[in-house]
């Protein structure tokens, strides 16, 4: 089997050759900035030029030769947007203490100059609004449309016989672009005390979150076999907000535009999901998603076993390989090779697993424990 063939097989729920991997290419399966440059030493490679993919956590896109030397097999679309109207919130600047930059949508960040890793929220465009009427101040960023010439890269990437994925999307999901726009304790209270404000903004979200994938489909329409919304539902002990209003408010919008995406061809659709999202699977199904990622396994209830023999017949797990708040960071190689080895027996079976690890790679990960992952996944991936 090619890679592509080995994905869309896992994806089916069927057993491929081996299990798929994805390492540095798929949704918050990728590297810092400062972890890459250590993968890039370990394997004496050279790189003049690391393109970065997503500024506030400082990942990076993994260069092609990287990623067919650790036998990733997913390629992502390094979409180039063409600017369209000048959005009146961005800008940059930096003071004795902080780099800033206000983004497209009004949500400020900032990351310390000395010993800084990521940028930080720092405010919200309408975090002092009270009413509807504040809330009509808000001035919407226009979706990007995209350059014909990044169509070339995926067409290649198919006849290269790799799966090919989108994992950027407009803004984010439906429940948590509200906390970048209000704040977070705001937009939570609002949900509940005055969903009234919220629907407008949610229906406006679902009519820019369309017109932004009718600009992809216009370039990459035929060759993408997976993409991805990203709504963080979960907290380490459950959901973010309670599963009604997740399946009452929230789902329903992502209903909508899971059904639109599936009118374009045969995508699978991806929900990018921290934390326990156990008590909402049910209705994450029910809405169409097909791919959960990144399966944060020490969360409550979201053991691999208990994923896998509950909801694998309906879910690709895509993700869920190793530990990455503990283990992957702090344990011995020898505890990276036992969690490692544990999490593929619990979840390969039958297919519908993606190998990967939970969540981006950052930087106090010890390049030993990386590799101690790697190589135990290449001794186990066979079926």
């Amino acid at each position: 089997m090619d890679s592509r063939e080995r994905l869309l097989t896992a994806l089916n729920h069927k057993e491929p050759d081996q299990i798929p991997l994805d390492l540095g290419a798929g949704c918050s399966c990728k590297f810092t900035v400062y972890f890459y440059k250590k993968l890039l030493d370990y394997f004496g490679i050279k790189e003049e030029h690391i393109e970065m993919c997503h500024i506030p956590y400082q990942l990076v896109y993994a260069s092609d030769k990287v990623l067919d030397l650790l036998g990733c097999d997913v390629r992502a679309a390094r979409i180039k947007p063409i600017p369209q109207v000048q959005s009146p919130y961005a800008k940059k600047w930096e003071d004795e203490q902080y780099n800033h930059f206000i983004n497209d949508w009004g949500t400020h960040y900032r990351m310390p100059k000395q010993n800084g890793l990521y940028y930080d929220l720092a405010g919200c465009v309408l975090e002092d609004a009270e009413d509807e009427e504040d809330d009509k101040t808000f001035v919407w960023p226009t979706p990007p449309k995209f350059d014909m010439a990044g169509r070339k890269e995926l067409e290649e990437y198919l006849k290269a016989g790799y799966a090919t994925t989108i994992s950027e999307q407009f803004g984010n999901g439906f429940l948590q672009m509200g906390p970048l726009i209000w704040g977070f304790e705001n937009w939570l209270a609002m949900l509940v005390a005055e969903p009234e404000r919220c629907t407008p903004f949610m229906d406006t979200l679902l009519e820019k979150k369309i017109e932004f994938y009718d600009n992809i489909f216009e370039v990459y329409g035929g060759l993408i076999d997976v993409t991805c919304e990203a709504d963080d539902f979960g907290t380490q002990r459950g959901t973010f907000v309670s599963p009604k209003i997740l399946k009452e408010m929230i789902l329903p919008y992502h209903k909508k535009l899971n059904d639109y995406i599936k009118s374009k061809g045969d995508i699978k659709i991806t929900l990018h999901s921290c934390g326990s999202v156990e008590a909402a699977l049910p209705d994450i199904i029910e809405a169409g998603f097909e791919i959960l990622n990144p399966v944060q396994i020490t969360a409550a209830n979201m053991s691999p076993e208990h994923l896998k023999s509950t909801y694998g017949k309906d879910l690709v797990f895509w993700g869920g390989g190793i530990n990455t708040q503990f283990t992957l960071p702090n344990g011995t190689p020898e505890q990276v090779r036992e969690e490692t080895k544990r999490n593929i027996d619990a979840f390969a079976k039958d297919g519908g697993f993606v190998f990967s690890t939970v969540h981006n790679v950052q930087d106090d990960v010890p390049i030993e424990n990386f590799i101690a992952m790697w190589e135990t996944f290449q001794a186990n991936c066979k079926y």
